[in-house]
């Protein structure tokens, strides 16, 4: 913890001392963790000689590591390590054990406690390894794609054969519309005939589908059936009207002449 971080506080509180650890040889740098003796909460039980210790640096933060630097004081019976990571509440077997660590704490000696050097990144650079590693790459990502679409063709010819076999034990023959001429093959035990339908007849047959479509969709209705028979009648009445308007004018013109 900086010496900044460590003024605050030992400023905050009067019942933490400080303790300062050399976590690396050949190095000046000194981190300081907080330790006081632990006091019970109202309803909590009391757990002996406990330390309270906050401010945990990054690497020493397992109850093994803890148990080893708060040993030199004495023999530890047990280490609580909190979700956070950044507290722990350190149990010793005797009162003078907990005693000589506060004594040391309020000292001011420094403890040397060189933390193993990690295999990999830590910090920011472990997290940036671990997001690339969660996002491999396009080509990675398109060698999966492939496995996936492979595994899906895969799968749909298995079921294509598989229901080409059900209906060859009822007894069906499947027939595939293809252009050019009528082609045969058996395959698994089902016959299969392709092509024979020619464009043209396609085409017509088609046409005559939508027509009936369009002719079935026209007279559904009662109304339209009503409105169209309307209509026919209104026509045969204005035409008859048109006829006896021309004989009239042929009359007037006197080039009527009737057989």
């Amino acid at each position: 913890m900086p010496a900044q971080a460590v003024a605050q506080v030992a400023a905050g509180s009067k019942e933490y001392k400080s303790l300062g650890l050399q976590l690396q040889f050949n190095t000046p740098f000194i981190t300081y963790v907080f330790i006081k003796k632990h006091q019970p909460r109202d309803g909590e039980a009391d757990i002996g000689y406990a330390l309270y210790v906050t401010g945990l640096p990054l690497g020493l933060t397992d109850e093994l590591s803890l148990q080893q630097l708060f040993g030199v004081f004495g023999e530890v019976q047990t280490v609580a390590v909190h979700p956070t990571k950044r507290s722990a509440a350190v149990v010793y077997k005797s009162k003078d054990d907990l005693s000589e660590a506060l004594a040391h704490a309020s000292s001011g000696q420094i403890i040397e406690c060189p933390l193993p050097l990690p295999d990999g990144p830590v910090g920011l650079k472990a997290w940036i390894a671990e997001h690339k590693a969660q996002r491999p790459g396009n080509e990675v990502l398109q060698e999966q794609l492939d496995e996936w679409v492979e595994a899906h063709e895969a799968a749909e010819a298995a079921r294509v054969a598989a229901r080409q076999a059900a209906m060859a034990d009822d007894g069906w023959t499947v027939v595939v519309r293809s252009k050019g001429r009528k082609r045969a093959k058996g395959v698994g035990g089902v016959s299969t005939v392709s092509g024979g339908i020619a464009a043209a007849a396609a085409s017509v047959a088609h046409a005559a589908a939508e027509a009936k479509q369009v002719k079935q969709a026209n007279n559904f209705y009662r109304f339209q059936q009503r409105d169209k028979r309307r209509n026919e009648l209104l026509e045969i009445r204005h035409k008859f009207e048109e006829g006896r308007k021309r004989l009239a004018a042929l009359k007037a013109a006197r080039n009527f002449r009737p057989s």
